[in-house]
């Protein structure tokens, strides 16, 4: 298969997946979560992956949690990372599916990132067959807090199998 048609594939993929993507979005968007402070929004994405049959690590870095899809062929283990936190921020966008936690909102799109990142996995678990390598996929607690990238990768998110390239939302 060449790229072109991997391409085809995910952007189809992708596109029927819009609206369920969307959903989590706002679900996630209505209950914001502040740094280390993500239960809610890491059982949403613990529950999601384990609806899709994904092998995860829940509990790094406090509320963290690192998927792995292995593909079908040897090849590089490359990993996507998303934030989950929120913001300490008065929501006033009178959005149907607005902030329901007084002083706190998803202000930095971190709502988006975490639905953007279970989309991937979806898309991408369900084409495991033809992926060569392996995909970690990274959900980060408490980036606005500070310092969760580095519990993270000290409680190893990046090893076992060991990640040779991260490509991550901001």
């Amino acid at each position: 298969m060449d790229e072109k048609e991997v391409f085809e594939i995910i952007s189809k993929e992708s596109l029927a997946r819009a609206d369920w993507m969307w959903a989590l979005r706002t679900r996630i968007h209505r209950y914001p979560e502040l740094g280390y402070e993500e239960l809610q929004t890491s059982d949403i994405v613990a529950s999601v992956l384990a609806d899709l049959g994904i092998e995860m690590r829940r509990g790094i870095a406090g509320t963290g949690i690192v998927g792995l899809i292995s593909g079908s062929a040897p090849g590089p283990v490359v990993a996507l990372r998303a934030d989950m936190d929120a913001l300490p921020v008065t929501e006033k966008t009178g959005a149907p599916y607005a902030s329901t936690r007084p002083g706190i909102m998803h202000a930095c799109g971190h709502d988006g990132h975490t639905a953007m990142l279970l989309g991937a996995a979806a898309v991408l678990s369900s084409m495991k067959g033809i992926l060569p390598g392996s995909l970690k996929l990274i959900f980060q607690p408490g980036e606005e807090a500070g310092g969760a990238a580095e519990r993270m990768v000290s409680e190893g998110a990046l090893a076992d199998p060991n990640v040779q390239l991260i490509y991550g939302v901001h």
